[in-house]
């Protein structure tokens, strides 16, 4: 089996509600013009089998709790009922009406036992709040409990002054947003105190495998350990970045993905295929290309 577990989906009754019905752009994101039918023969004609969606940078962090709970509890439903018209080729990680924390505990509950949900997702930031503040522990801990997923992405840094112009929040900023997030995770010491809830960092963990040897020798043996216990997805294409992972982060930690709809065609194949070209036997591609994403998702 083949799972794809960095795909979006964006439902425009949900855009639209939390007022963001020009995401994605048409030049970011060329394959969101491809009806449900036209994604389900793609990824047929390159052997996909399941998808896990995600929100993206869509995520439902509205200033009032009420409002951001309403949201979550839409875009869950919309891909639950999504899942639910095509049996086995879609999964979810669920969004959270996050910075709320009670809300957010409700929505976990909600859906938590819901056979499409197999994880869940945040932002790489919500709002400003960093993912190692003190006031997302009732978060991981309802996760840890659960033994879940939690599925980081990007949500573009626009107002950071070197990330402004030329698309350099989403060309180079959201490499680094997951890189900082999953540092911040493992300087707060979350891999340790939250041992069951299993991280997923997207993009082959950002700047991570390139900047190893720096963060090393800065934090020590606990931030390679903790590094190392995440895993990745293989948003990329580039066979050089994808070595530099397997070497630095290890072969087992990595898991496929393509970021679709941020894709054409010829680019979400090239997804899949440059994985041949790494230095992988066939056991471990196998892996990668979706046994333990099913082992760590419960996909069978």
């Amino acid at each position: 089996m083949i799972i794809d577990v960095h795909a979006h989906y964006y439902p425009r009754p949900y855009m639209e509600f939390i007022g963001r019905a020009d995401v994605p752009s048409p030049v970011a994101a060329p394959l969101d013009q491809q009806s449900i039918p036209e994604r389900l023969t793609l990824m047929d004609s390159r052997g996909v089998d399941r998808q896990v969606l995600s929100v993206s940078q869509a995520q439902p962090y509205l200033s009032v709790g009420a409002d951001a709970a309403t949201a979550a509890r839409m875009a869950n439903d919309l891909y639950d009922e999504l899942c639910q018209r095509h049996p086995g080729r879609f999964s979810i990680f669920a969004a959270l009406p996050l910075p709320h924390l009670d809300e957010a505990l409700d929505e976990i509950e909600r859906v938590s036992q819901r056979a499409s949900v197999v994880g869940f997702t945040m932002g790489c930031s919500i709002n400003g709040l960093q993912v190692d503040s003190e006031r997302l522990d009732p978060i991981y801990d309802a996760l840890n409990a659960r033994s879940t997923v939690l599925f980081l992405h990007p949500v573009g840094q626009t107002d950071v002054a070197f990330l402004e112009d030329h698309n350099l929040a989403w060309s180079v900023g959201a490499t680094f947003e997951d890189t900082t997030a999953a540092l911040r995770l493992v300087y707060a010491d979350v891999p340790r105190r939250f041992p069951k809830m299993k991280v997923i960092v997207p993009h082959l963990g950002g700047t991570l495998p390139f900047l190893i040897d720096r963060l090393t020798r800065k934090g020590g043996s606990a931030t390679i350990e903790g590094l190392r216990s995440f895993y990745y997805d293989t948003v990329s294409g580039s066979l050089d970045a994808l070595r530099c992972t397997q070497h630095a982060l290890g072969t087992n930690r990595l898991l496929f993905g393509t970021d679709y709809p941020f894709c054409d065609a010829s680019e979400f194949e090239r997804h899949l295929t440059y994985l041949d070209d790494a230095d992988m036997s066939q056991d471990e591609l196998d892996f990668v290309r979706g046994r333990r994403a099913g082992e760590l998702l419960g996909i069978q």
